[in-house]
């Protein structure tokens, strides 16, 4: 049997609301920036799209209580994604740019989205399933999270862009000198 499923049982806050319209849109740029080339100003508009919209994703994440009703693993999964977030984002915004800042970008802004579909497994499968106890919840969420986490491994290892060759002026200290 289907559960009934209305908006209400989905949003108990403005906080949530907010929070769950940002998240979804979270999810489709993620999803568009994944599959698209990553170069260009569409890819760093959507970035920048992306950045802002999961702060202010995270930022409700902690108005939002309706599971326990106090601090939780959802709320520490949200700082957990504001940190990857910024640690993405720090890279870029570094100037001269480390010699590796595209994979510490990639890293880190694809264990974003892992971080964000993980919490959207378990908040749709949380609330279409029958009412659970907090036990019961948090062994879903641990489940789907370590699910979430093994594809999201796969993905980002299959698809990390290729290391950077290192400057010029590295390779002629490895040699010893000079261009003759």
């Amino acid at each position: 049997m289907i559960p009934h499923v209305t908006l209400a049982g989905f949003v108990h806050s403005a906080a949530g609301a907010v929070h769950a319209v940002v998240a979804t849109l979270c999810i489709g740029v993620g999803l568009i920036q994944f599959l698209r080339p990553k170069r260009g100003a569409g890819h760093r508009a959507r970035g920048y799209l992306y950045v802002y919209a999961m702060l202010v994703a995270d930022g409700t994440a902690m108005l939002v209580y309706q599971f326990s009703g106090r601090f939780n693993l959802f709320h520490v999964g949200a700082i957990v994604n504001f940190a990857c977030i910024v640690a993405a984002i720090v890279p870029l915004l570094r100037s001269p740019r480390p010699a590796n800042w595209k994979l510490k970008h990639y890293y880190f802004i694809s264990w974003s989205y892992v971080s964000l579909m993980s919490a959207a497994s378990t908040e749709i499968v949380v609330r279409l399933l029958p009412p659970m106890t907090r036990g019961q919840i948090g062994l879903t969420a641990l489940v789907l999270s370590i699910v979430t986490m093994t594809i999201g491994y796969i993905l980002i290892g299959k698809y990390r862009p290729p290391a950077e060759a290192p400057p010029v002026s590295a390779q002629l200290a490895e040699q010893g000198g000079a261009p003759i």
